[in-house]
């Protein structure tokens, strides 16, 4: 791919998107953002859209509180049919997409058709049979009763675009149109993004002058970007740094408990993988506390569940048959299932094979340490272990080439268990990486899919997570308090929850 875009295309979208916010009453103040990766940014490609709304770009039709709870975003009303299949929205007046159209309700619509065409989880999430639309409403029609439709609309994939805008001539995972504060006026892969107000922001005038997003992967330069005043918000900083950060009265350290697990994927398709027992002694030997405490400098709160105690669904109560840590324990289990040392080399043999692992992870900050921990800790068991850390971790789970993945997911990206359990748990779902088929979960899922009741679908999480991990086919370690650094004096940008929330139109640098 070009890293410079032709200067004609340059020109012609500096020429379509709105022209910069005049200052009022004060000098608008450029801001930057530095930040350890840089997504592509069409929000129906995959999780790209986690960047588009981070970066201000676009917004989705409602979104999640600092509670988890759906509230209205480009919506004023809503109501749900005595059938309980048809949602039918009414959409705020006045908003426009960045190329200057208005947002509709067919505008709405060709932009869910879009995404639900190219996003399998969307598409599972959703439900949507059909969508109509008239004048600022749009009525979306469901295959079967769909309680968590509007959490699904919460999800960054969910975001609204112009997708008559998609005519081939511009990438849209470049410069997609959408409706938030800020338009993208340069795009650099891999490098950086250059973003200007949106002159007709249906929420008020952006208070920075302009919003530079800029990728830094590495990140002891990113730490050091920050300290010497280079960017004005950094995430994805090492922990490391967290107390480096906290102690300096420069800056202002906003953390946010978030539902993003670190967990462990396990390739039931792999020979030793396939053992019960195998899985449950390295179950015993992950040391969750010490992890989320040491390597993630006390970010990370040990976890029996995919979801933290928080939720009444992920209190570590309800799930007994989960192993704690006990590597002696471990050992004796190997030993029991016929896993013995029988030449003297420190590593186990069964059936007169070795046993080793591929152990995979990727760059996200703890992952590789916790995967570097966790490597000791079966080289104590006597597995060996071939370990790797990639770039695109996806592909590589897809491929199936590997035994043990570390792996870092938001559980609730709709405030909601069941996108999660099901994308993940479900046979033959796009993030079901281990290949876990289970009749009696499908069922649950399928149960689960329908039920409106919060305290019954509750129900149905605690269940659906016994079975998977009463047999250690998941190993969850911990969840992670994230966190963001800024320059005392920054205003308006989120650190939340689900951790896709950042550049706001109060985005600003402040006085400072």
């Amino acid at each position: 791919m070009k890293r410079n875009l032709p200067v004609l295309l340059v020109f012609l979208l500096f020429a379509v998107n709105s022209i910069p916010v005049a200052a009022q009453g004060a000098e608008l103040s450029d801001f930057i953002f530095g930040t350890y990766t840089f997504s592509k940014i069409d929000p129906a490609d995959k999780y790209n859209g986690w960047a588009t709304i981070r970066y201000g770009v676009g917004e989705t039709l409602f979104k999640l509180d600092e509670n988890l709870k759906v509230v209205p975003v480009l919506v004023e009303a809503y109501k749900l049919s005595e059938d309980t299949r048809t949602w039918t929205l009414t959409l705020r007046d006045g908003v426009m997409f960045h190329n200057g159209n208005t947002m509709n309700g067919v505008a709405v619509k060709a932009s869910l058709e879009r995404l639900i065409a190219v996003n399998e989880r969307a598409a599972s999430d959703l439900m949507i049979e059909s969508i109509s639309a008239e004048g600022n409403t749009v009525a979306i029609t469901t295959t079967v009763p769909n309680p968590t439709l509007l959490n699904a609309l919460c999800d960054p994939y969910a975001c609204i675009v112009d997708a008559s805008a998609d005519n081939g001539k511009v990438d849209f995972n470049m410069y997609p149109v959408g409706t938030g504060p800020y338009v993208i006026k340069e795009y650099v892969p891999d490098d950086k993004a250059y973003l200007e107000p949106f002159a007709k922001y249906w929420g008020g005038a952006p208070k920075s002058k302009s919003v530079t997003v800029k990728a830094i992967p590495d990140v002891d330069t990113l730490a050091l970007a920050m300290q010497n005043g280079e960017v004005d918000a950094a995430y994805g900083l090492s922990y490391d740094t967290l107390t480096t950060f906290s102690n300096d009265d420069r800056f202002n350290v906003m953390k946010a408990a978030t539902t993003r697990v670190y967990m462990l994927y396990f390739n039931l398709e792999r020979e030793w993988m396939k053992d019960r027992n195998f899985r449950r002694a390295i179950c015993m030997a992950v040391d969750k506390k010490s992890y989320g405490a040491v390597l993630l400098n006390g970010a990370g709160t040990a976890t029996k569940a995919a979801f933290p105690s928080s939720l009444s669904y992920g209190n570590d109560d309800l799930f007994p048959d989960v192993p704690s840590y006990d590597p002696e324990g471990a050992k004796a289990l190997l030993t029991e299932s016929g896993y013995t040392d029988s030449d003297g080399d420190g590593f186990l043999d069964k059936d007169g094979k070795k046993v080793s692992v591929k152990l995979l992870t990727y760059g996200r900050a703890g992952l590789p340490q916790s995967a570097q921990a966790f490597q000791s800790a079966l080289t104590e068991l006597g597995i060996g272990v071939d370990y790797e850390q990639v770039d695109s971790v996806d592909q590589h789970l897809r491929s199936g080439n590997f035994d043990i993945c570390t792996y870092a997911y938001v559980t609730t990206p709709t405030g909601d268990p069941f996108s999660y359990l099901n994308f993940t748990m479900g046979t033959g779902k796009g993030a079901n990486f281990g290949r876990y088929s289970n009749p009696e979960v499908d069922r649950l899922l399928s149960e689960m899919a329908s039920e409106f009741e919060g305290a019954k679908r509750a129900d149905y999480a605690v269940k659906i997570q016994r079975i998977a991990t009463s047999d250690s086919s998941y190993c969850y370690m911990f969840h992670l308090n994230m966190f963001m650094v800024t320059k005392l004096g920054v205003t308006g940008i989120i650190q939340s929850p689900v951790d896709y929330y950042h550049i706001t139109a109060e985005t600003s640098r402040g006085s400072i």
